[in-house]
């Protein structure tokens, strides 16, 4: 189905470190938001890594000197963020920075709901990869996906960080926005340039943000990515105004014809509906996402 694709979220292949991971200011390090922020830094050092990682690599990685990331490492293990290994005296992360929420967290009970829904999906689309996302506020958290038959398929890191306005999630969470909104987390225009296909002028980005809201999908083929393409659905009720998330394909440009991306999206459409109705905590979800309370604010402006 595909024959090369460039990964668009970070990731360590092999038992190493990411590089280029930056130290942490000066200035940074006074009181607690400091001790905070370094022992963030060195938790995040544990999650990248693929295996054991000694107290000289974590050193090293966060720009800190050996005694106080000796310090934090203590405290981390002490309150079950990280794991000594004894014999080697290395780390690994522990089971609260693994797995931090609790088995009946709605996230964790939407990963269980809608897993039957994207291997479905997943399938209706020809093996492409298929994710369900969750908006956070204006931020994108994948819950889970379904990897593409193919070995190059494209996968995901947990927060995309795709630009708003050149990806299908991005163009679904603006797209029920309103133009304060956008305007807050946009700016004016124009906007950053990924490839020769992304939109980059505000009038332009307002009239695919119509066509979106008008066919009830969103399509972002080479805007961040030359080479990659994306489809994207709302999770959202007819009688919404704002969506929870969405339920996105993406596959290589040229595996997917521009004449199917249509159907592609009435599918995923289709698909968002079935969840929307059969995963329950999608309804707890919208309290804790803050959508509902969102939902309820436009409601009240809209008739004012």
């Amino acid at each position: 189905m595909c024959r090369i694709l460039s990964a668009p979220a970070s990731h360590v292949t092999k038992n190493t470190l990411k590089p280029g991971r930056p130290a942490l200011r000066a200035n940074e390090g006074a009181g607690v938001t400091g001790s905070l922020a370094r022992g963030l830094q060195v938790l995040d050092v544990l999650r990248q890594a693929n295996g054991y990682v000694s107290l000289s690599d974590i050193a090293a990685e966060t720009g800190l000197d050996a005694s106080t990331a000796h310090r934090l490492l203590q405290t981390l293990v002490e309150h079950g963020y990280a794991v000594r290994e004894e014999v080697q005296k290395r780390y690994l992360p522990g089971p609260l920075a693994l797995s931090p929420l609790s088995l009946f967290h709605p996230i964790t009970q939407l990963r269980r709901e809608s897993a039957p829904t994207l291997h479905s999906c997943q399938k209706s689309v020809g093996g492409a990869t298929v994710a369900l996302v969750l908006f956070i506020g204006s931020e994108r958290l994948i819950v889970d996906f379904v990897q593409g038959t193919n070995p190059l398929s494209p996968y995901y890191d947990t927060w995309l960080k795709s630009p708003l306005h050149g990806s299908a999630s991005g163009k679904l969470l603006l797209a029920w926005m309103t133009g304060d909104e956008r305007e807050r987390l946009l700016g004016p225009g124009p906007y950053e340039a990924h490839t020769s296909k992304t939109i980059t002028e505000q009038a332009a980005l307002m009239q695919e943000l119509n066509l979106v809201r008008m066919q009830g999908y969103a399509v972002a083929r080479d805007d961040y990515y030359d080479g990659l393409m994306a489809v994207g659905a709302p999770l959202i009720h007819q009688n919404e105004l704002q969506p929870l998330g969405a339920l996105l394909v993406t596959a290589p440009s040229d595996a997917v014809a521009s004449e199917d991306e249509e159907a592609i999206g009435a599918q995923l459409k289709a698909a968002s509906k079935l969840l929307m109705n059969a995963a329950p905590s999608l309804q707890i979800l919208k309290q804790w996402t803050g959508r509902g309370a969102a939902r309820r604010h436009l409601a009240n402006t809209s008739f004012a």
